[in-house]
């Protein structure tokens, strides 16, 4: 295969990585409580901002001040559930999305209040370590995006499938009901559902603030395609949503190197309306 092509390809499983962790988050908070969270965007932005500060401010390491960052804004993603999402449990889908995309521009705005609207990039220390192998080139900051996804999905699996917890919030997502009636704790597994998905959106948001910018509106874009993913892998499937992370994020660099990359954010929906049209169910179908 031509090495232009391979190396789009490679750009590609970047993006997809980074899209895969902002979607996931989305798609476990969908499958267990059933909330369509349009602040999620914000928290990736937020989870940006503090591995910037860090950084920044205290000079920790990029590589230790991402985790940092992750439990920080896990511990928001608890007291944004109880406070905010809590009490409309149960309620309409409608008064969910409301109240998420109130406190999407509430975030958006008190973030611009204290942190101006000037973007700023966080210093990962490795944007000049260039590595290339079989003809391609890509900087260690891009590589990391692909090896802290692969490593947080690992995790994310193991604890999903082998922990006692991640056990309940399979039951939870599959038949809300039947997992109480069994003695399941939902309201602690609303919490710990939301903690895990802010601290996935974090990671994201620290990678790709360290190859592009950090700035208050940072998330929209990203969270918009993420619901775009959500909807193509099949609402609450988490394998479906990793899927459809690679092929979007394949489809936008193949499109940006071989049609244009001016209409790179409109790919996604695109590919939406083809999934629309082609498998309605998503593309492993619903929720696992």
């Amino acid at each position: 295969m031509p090495t232009v092509f391979l190396q789009q390809v490679l750009n590609g499983i970047v993006l997809g990585s980074n899209y895969a962790l902002i979607a996931l988050g989305l798609t476990m908070i969908f499958g267990i409580l059933e909330v369509v969270n349009f602040a999620h965007g914000e928290i990736y932005m937020i989870g940006a901002f503090m591995t910037l500060f860090l950084t920044t401010l205290l000079g920790v390491p990029f590589l230790l001040a991402i985790p940092v960052s992750m439990a920080v804004v896990a511990l928001l993603g608890v007291i944004i559930e109880r406070g905010v999402f809590r009490p409309i449990l149960g309620k309409p889908m409608i008064n969910g999305m409301l109240l998420s995309f109130g406190l999407s521009t509430f975030l958006m705005n008190l973030a611009l209040l204290l942190f101006k609207a000037d973007p700023r990039k966080i210093d990962s220390g490795y944007a000049d370590v260039n590595l290339t192998f079989l003809g391609l080139q890509v900087t260690l900051e891009r590589l990391l995006v692909i090896i802290v996804a692969v490593l947080l999905v690992g995790i994310l699996y193991l604890f999903i499938q082998k922990t006692r917890t991640g056990k309940a919030m399979r039951a939870v997502a599959q038949d809300r009901e039947a997992a109480q009636a069994v003695g399941v704790n939902i309201a602690r597994i609303y919490p710990i559902t939301f903690a895990i998905g802010s601290a996935l959106a974090t990671a994201a948001g620290s990678l790709v603030g360290a190859i592009f910018l950090v700035s208050p509106t940072m998330g929209w874009t990203p969270v918009i395609k993420s619901f775009v993913v959500v909807i193509l892998g099949g609402f609450g499937n988490v394998p479906g949503a990793i899927f459809a992370s690679l092929i979007l994020g394949l489809v936008e660099s193949l499109g940006g190197g071989y049609v244009s990359y001016a209409y790179k954010d409109a790919y996604a929906f695109v590919l939406l309306v083809l999934a629309f049209l082609l498998k309605p169910e998503g593309l492993l179908g619903g929720s696992k």
